[in-house]
């Protein structure tokens, strides 16, 4: 098959969405499909072009047996709303125009967020007959209303006709997890047409056979236990809560150390420095390949999400790949990813915002032996090689598009 990913957001960036994409692309590539990766060029979250990307319009690349294409947009911090919106709406004029010229593929996979990538299929579809999957990582706009960034009612009504629109016309709209498919069903699509293709990780790649970074397992002193948080400082994230839990912690044996950057960082930054939080160190993004290294220098990973109805549904791509790194799990989640946690037996579980709980899981955590953590992280591994391998996502992906391309819609 001739395979298009259009996305906004891809490597050399970090993110589940772009690990995710790569990692498809790649893996499909490597079974014959050709496959090309519409995306605009690199910048997220700093709004920075790294060297080699400054000064071109549009570029092509070779990639692990696959072809890149680059097209230009607006450019900025990932901070704002209204910006945030400029550089999707952008994006999706540039790549809709730039879809009239490229070759005609047999389908293709276009991711959301941006919700605005719709416009990018819909012109695929319409103008070149090309079918596609819309693969539907959050909820747009659901998320922006519960995180409150989205409040006027009419723009409300229009990007939910958008949804709707860019749903119907979807050959496949792909849910990430359970929650998103019942969304999306209780809206009124079918639900053959909304199939679960999860998050995964490739557990050769994140594994508990690889050393721990030296550079990180440095930071841990007077034989703490390290904690770290490593993504996006954003607003869905309630990293505020991890500082809460430090700062109640400070005279134990645990240090904290976030990992990343967002447009929440420098007020979480301002925060510690206020409280004085001498256990708890910021680092900036680290390169993507670090990051199984990183894993393996960690005790524990920590993942919190905000007290939200809408998050209940996540299964964050960045606690799969702690689980395939061997390491235990303190999950500030609740719903289909803390019972995966508790089923795997792999780490703690607390109600999300709530620092009574998060407390009192480091605090177990403390209490118990190395060995006992050790067979959390085993357990873990063992878990996510047998439900959610890179390899088992990519099946399914590519028995959907196939059926789609073969006219068994």
């Amino acid at each position: 098959m001739r395979i298009r990913f259009v996305t906004l957001y891809f490597p050399p960036e970090v993110g589940a969405a772009q690990r995710r994409i790569s990692e498809l692309a790649r893996r499909l590539a490597g079974r014959g499909h050709d496959i090309t990766v519409l995306t605009g060029f690199p910048n997220y979250p700093s709004g920075v072009k790294p060297q080699g990307y400054r000064g071109k319009l549009l570029m092509k690349e070779a990639r692990d047996g696959y072809t890149v294409i680059r097209v230009p947009h607006y450019i900025a911090p990932n901070r704002g709303f209204l910006r945030r919106i400029m550089i999707h709406i952008s994006f999706a004029v540039s790549a809709s125009l730039y879809s009239l010229f490229l070759k005609r593929d047999d389908i293709a996979y276009v991711e959301s967020p941006p919700l605005f990538d719709g416009f990018i299929a819909l012109t695929m579809k319409w103008i070149r007959r090309i079918p596609y999957c819309f693969n539907i990582a959050d909820l747009w706009p659901q998320t922006a209303i519960e995180l409150g960034a989205l409040r006027n009612k009419r723009i409300i009504a229009a990007a939910q006709f958008l949804e709707k629109l860019f749903y119907n016309q979807a050959a496949r709209v792909l849910a990430v997890t359970a929650g998103i498919q019942n969304f999306i069903v209780d809206i009124g699509f079918e639900k053959d047409k909304v199939p679960l293709i999860t998050n995964g990780v490739d557990h050769t790649a994140f594994t508990d056979t690889i050393e721990p970074d030296a550079e990180i397992a440095g930071y841990r002193r007077d034989g703490r236990l390290l904690v770290i948080y490593a993504g996006t400082h954003g607003m869905a994230h309630a990293l505020s809560t991890i500082l809460q839990a430090a700062k109640r912690l400070r005279d134990e044996r645990i240090q904290f150390m976030l990992i990343g950057d967002g447009p929440e960082k420098k007020p979480l930054m301002a925060w510690a420095n206020d409280h004085r939080l001498d256990n708890v160190t910021f680092l900036n993004p680290l390169e993507p390949e670090r990051m199984p290294a990183v894993l393996r220098a960690a005790d524990i990973a920590v993942i919190p999400l905000r007290d939200l109805p809408l998050f209940d549904s996540a299964m964050p791509s960045k606690c799969f790949e702690a689980m395939a790194a061997g390491t235990p799990v303190m999950l500030s989640v609740r719903g289909e990813m803390a019972r995966h946690i508790q089923q795997a037996r792999c780490g703690l579980t607390a109600e999300p915002e709530n620092v009574d709980q998060i407390v009192a899981a480091f605090r177990q955590f403390l209490e118990m032996g190395d060995e006992e953590r050790r067979d959390m992280g085993r357990r873990g591994r063992e878990y996510v090689v047998e439900h959610f391998s890179r390899e088992i996502i990519v099946n399914a992906l590519e028995a959907h598009m196939r059926r789609v391309v073969d006219h068994e819609i």
